[in-house]
């Protein structure tokens, strides 16, 4: 039984995780602002021995901290963190005026400050694990090389932010022994994906898990959910 930490856990592809991960036995913190929300509320019901709901909001330090100190004090160890939890605004970047300052700061506070946040507050427990791998759910708006036009500035500099901090801390993981990757699960019909999305929550999460089985040190740093390598 692995013990695995998921921030974002209440929805969409986190919410997906959590669910294939206890399905197939493991141990789950569910790392989510309101752990008193439907799904959460429904996941403690349905494993009440395996899933341990914790109030974090990934933008705050102190919440992050906390939270740290909840999974430390139920568990010695971890042997994967999902930083999952992320935010978008409307791409409506018309012209260069609209870019948002306001938007931008606060994206980058969920979408790349929250995983750097919640990898140190869970290195410890995530060093003592064996085989121990952090997973950045990504996308392919972080890919510099694959961009084609100029609107969504706020989520493709966050997402490109979050692909250079893979980079940046597998320097660091690696000679721990913990490995990571960036993860693009595709485009999923999820609340922030659309409707229009053509993978299911299911058929994304169940091909990253397998990529995820089989994450080492030396693996590529940046992949699709079909085990693709990204271009930066």
């Amino acid at each position: 039984m692995a013990q695995v930490c998921i921030t974002g856990a209440s929805r969409g592809i986190g919410l997906g995780f959590a669910t294939a991960y206890l399905a197939q036995g493991d141990r789950v913190f569910g790392a989510v602002r309101n752990p008193d929300s439907r799904s959460v509320t429904e996941l403690r019901a349905r494993y009440p021995d395996s899933f341990t709901p914790v109030q974090m909001d990934v933008s705050s330090r102190l919440s992050v901290e906390q939270a740290a100190r909840e999974i430390a004090q139920q568990t010695d160890s971890l042997e994967l963190l999902i930083n999952n939890a992320g935010i978008s605004r409307p791409p409506d970047e018309q012209c260069i005026e609209d870019v948002s300052e306001t938007d931008i700061r606060s994206v980058f506070e969920v979408n790349t400050l929250g995983p750097l946040r919640v990898t140190q507050q869970l290195f410890p427990l995530l060093r003592a694990g064996r085989n121990a791998k952090v997973v950045m759910i990504s996308s392919n708006a972080g890919s510099i090389a694959g961009q084609g036009g100029g609107r969504g500035v706020p989520y493709c500099l966050s997402k490109a932010g979050l692909n250079m901090l893979t980079k940046l801390l597998w320097f660091h993981c690696s000679d721990e022994g913990v490995a990571i990757a960036a993860l693009h699960p595709g485009w999923v019909a999820t609340d922030m994906g659309g409707e229009n999305g053509t993978l299911s929550v299911q058929q994304s999460v169940s091909s990253m898990m397998q990529l995820i089985a089989r994450l080492h040190v030396n693996s590529p740093l940046y992949v699709d959910y079909s085990g693709k390598e990204m271009e930066w």
